[in-house]
């Protein structure tokens, strides 16, 4: 589908970046594209809101051309095809890709259609930026220039910082609320300790931790590289942050590139956030605790880290084969399963006196 492209004549000369007071020049558009790729399953609903928010996206009005949307439609029976055409109407800077695909059952999950958008999308700017998210994402209006941002700045990869639906979290009810605060600080705490013990410095504190498939992007030359996203029926997204990080691409985790997605209690990709979220309801009528990962097996991977990255790991000797970004990835990956054994009370009090105990000590050095 190809709508026209409305142009406007208007280019600001720059954007602060919230938190700061720096301004930060745009990206240059013309040098590196973007392009969007969706996959999408029975999401009549929720596509043509999705529609709407890339339709208002701020780097529309300084795009030479239309932007590029691509949509994989993976064993879709509900109507999207004719809910993105009317979409579509309403959305004259866009030009949609829509690609409907019955898939074998083994492989109609969102792996493969993922890795199908993502395919045609670099295809489309094999030196462009692409830019992934789900159907029931709902972009910030400068998600893709934040994106472009980061990109120019020299990330190889870019995640977003993903938040639910408020109004939908809401009716899930404070219990669920209550947890979800707890996970959030739990996290924010667990990702400033990382920042403290194994810096990165293209991907410097102040960020978030979130890298999924809810918005992340790379540029196609790395894409490529790295011979696409694997089509795994979930945790895909996972999957090749790591496998890109493990051949030495540079991974960003900037507060301005923002996404709301949808807070539902049904999904597609098992381990999803439906599921997660779900586990939290369940959670929450059983009484049972908020739990998470202990801080002191957390803060044993994060130097295990370290010592990888700085060369001072004892047994670098017996892997003289493999990069130490690869050596990260093998030893001490991200483990979204590991055991969740401590409270969540207990763990965030353990871990803000190990941060004022670390920043202590580096004002006074």
């Amino acid at each position: 589908m190809e709508t026209e492209l409305t142009l406007d004549a208007r280019d600001p000369a720059g954007r602060s970046r919230p938190g700061t007071n720096a301004v930060v020049p745009l990206p240059d558009v013309a040098a590196t594209v973007p392009v969007v790729a969706i996959p999408a399953r029975n999401e009549a609903a929720l596509l043509p809101r999705l529609i709407a928010a890339l339709a208002r996206q701020t780097v529309t009005r300084r795009l030479s051309g239309p932007l590029e949307v691509v949509i994989v439609l993976n064993n879709t029976t509900d109507g999207s095809r004719e809910a993105l055409r009317r979409a579509a109407e309403l959305a004259p800077g866009l030009e949609l890709i829509v690609e409907d695909v019955t898939y074998p059952a083994g492989r109609a999950h969102v792996g493969t259609a993922r890795r199908r958008a993502m395919e045609i999308a670099a295809s489309l700017r094999p030196s462009g930026a692409l830019i992934t998210t789900d159907a029931d994402a709902v972009p910030a209006d400068d998600w893709i220039e934040a994106n472009l941002r980061a990109i120019a700045g020299g990330a190889d990869l870019v995640g977003g910082w993903i938040s639910g639906d408020p109004e939908e979290e809401a009716r899930l009810g404070p219990g669920f609320q209550r947890r979800a605060r707890l996970h959030a600080r739990y996290d924010a705490l667990r990702d400033e300790l990382a920042a403290l013990l194994d810096p990165l410095p293209h991907d410097p504190w102040p960020r978030h931790q979130d890298h999924t498939g809810a918005s992340l992007a790379t540029r196609a030359e790395v894409h490529d590289a790295l011979g696409g996203l694997d089509p795994l029926p979930f945790r895909e997204d996972l999957a090749f942050v790591a496998k890109a990080r493990a051949a030495g691409f540079r991974l960003a985790h900037p507060l301005d590139v923002r996404v709301m997605v949808s807070a539902r209690t049904f999904g597609r990709a098992p381990g999803g956030m439906a599921d997660c979220l779900k586990a939290w309801l369940r959670a929450e009528e059983q009484g049972s605790p908020v739990l998470v990962r202990c801080p002191e097996a957390l803060e044993a991977r994060l130097r295990l880290r370290r010592a990888v990255r700085d060369g001072s790991w004892t047994g670098a000797e017996t892997c003289l084969d493999l990069s130490p970004a690869a050596l990260v990835e093998l030893l001490a990956p991200d483990d979204p399963d590991a055991p969740a054994t401590v409270p969540a009370e207990c763990a965030i009090a353990r871990l803000e006196a190990r941060i004022a105990e670390l920043r202590g000590r580096s004002d006074a050095a």
